[in-house]
C-alpha cells in the first residue's frame, strides 16, 4: 500500500515541450533568387535546347526567421528556348527554366520560373523587388550572351513542408534604422517618361539635396544623376523623392536582376531591380 501510494503521489514529469517546431511550411509563392554559375549563349555550337546548366541560389531564403534555403545551394536548370541572330539584324534569345533546389534538410523542391521565365506567383516577386519591363527582349544584331553571375529569379508553387535542424534557432535581426534608405515607388513607374521614381530617407545626416548612383551590379561608374523633385527637412530623419533617367541607367544594366547603390550625404544604399531588355 505504502509503494501504491507512492506511486499516486509522485509528481507528474512531463517532456519539456520543444522551443521551436521541427517543421516548417514554406509558403507559396516564396521567391528564390538564383545566379548563372556559367557563361550561356545562343549559339548552338554552345549550348542547345534542354542542356542542363549551372546555377546556385543568390542569397538565403528565410521564411519565419529560419534560413530554409542556403545561398550557394546548386539549382537545377534547363535551356527551354533559344533563338540564334538571324537575318535583319534580329538578335538572339533564351529562356532558362529553374527547376528545383534543394532545402537545408534535403528536401527536393519544385521551381516555376528562371531567366526570362514567368515565375508562378508574380505578386510575390513584385513584393520583393521592383520588376521593370524594358523594350526588347531580344539583344538585336548578335547572339544573346548570358555570363556566369546573371541573377534570375523563380518562385516557390506550392506550400511545402521541411523539417528544421535540431539546432536551428529563427533569426532576429536588431540592426539599427539605417542612415540612408531607398525604395523604387511602384505605382508611379512611367516607362514612356524613362524615369525611374525612387523615395529616399536620410537620417542622423546634414540635409542636402545631392545624391547620384555610384555602382551597378558592383561596379563603379560614372556618378548618374538623382533628380531631386521634392524634399521634406525633419529631425532626424529627411525625406526626397527623386527621379533617375532610364536611358543612363540601363546602359549599365546586364539581363536579368541588377543592383545599384545611390550615394547621398556621405553614406550609400542599395537598390535591387528586375529588368526585361
Amino acid at each position: 500500500m505504502k509503494n501504491t501510494l507512492a506511486f499516486l503521489f509522485s509528481p507528474l514529469i512531463l517532456a519539456a515541450p520543444s522551443a521551436f517546431p521541427d517543421e516548417l511550411v514554406i509558403p507559396r509563392g516564396t521567391v528564390v533568387f538564383g545566379e548563372l554559375g556559367e557563361r550561356v549563349t545562343s549559339n548552338s555550337n554552345d549550348n542547345d535546347v534542354g542542356d542542363e546548366v549551372d546555377g546556385q541560389v543568390w542569397k538565403d531564403v528565410i521564411v519565419e526567421g529560419h534560413t530554409v534555403i542556403r545561398a550557394g545551394t546548386p539549382i537545377a536548370l534547363r535551356i527551354t528556348q533559344m533563338t540564334s541572330s538571324g537575318v535583319g539584324g534580329r538578335g538572339g534569345s533564351l529562356k532558362i527554366m529553374a527547376v528545383s533546389v534543394n532545402a537545408i534538410d534535403g528536401t527536393e523542391i519544385s521551381l516555376a520560373g528562371g531567366y526570362d521565365q514567368a515565375a508562378g506567383d508574380r505578386y510575390a516577386l513584385n513584393q520583393a523587388l521592383a520588376y521593370v519591363l524594358w523594350p526588347s527582349v531580344f539583344l538585336p544584331g548578335r547572339k544573346a550572351v548570358l555570363d556566369v553571375g546573371t541573377v534570375f529569379d523563380a518562385s516557390i508553387p506550392a506550400d511545402t513542408r521541411i523539417m528544421l535542424p535540431e539546432s536551428a534557432v529563427p533569426t532576429l535581426k536588431l540592426a539599427d534604422v539605417p542612415d540612408f534608405s531607398v525604395e523604387v515607388v511602384y505605382d508611379e513607374i512611367n516607362q514612356r517618361a524613362g524615369t525611374l521614381p525612387l523615395a529616399l530617407t536620410l537620417c542622423n545626416r546634414e540635409f542636402t539635396r545631392q545624391a547620384s548612383i555610384t555602382t551597378v551590379n558592383d561596379k563603379e561608374v560614372r556618378p548618374i544623376l538623382v533628380t531631386i523633385i521634392t524634399s521634406r527637412l525633419g529631425n532626424p530623419c529627411h525625406e526626397y523623392r527623386a527621379i533617375v533617367n532610364l536611358e543612363s541607367l540601363t546602359k549599365e544594366f546586364n539581363p536579368g536582376i541588377n543592383r545599384f547603390s545611390v550615394a547621398m550625404g556621405g553614406t550609400e544604399a542599395g537598390v535591387v531591380l528586375n529588368v526585361e531588355m
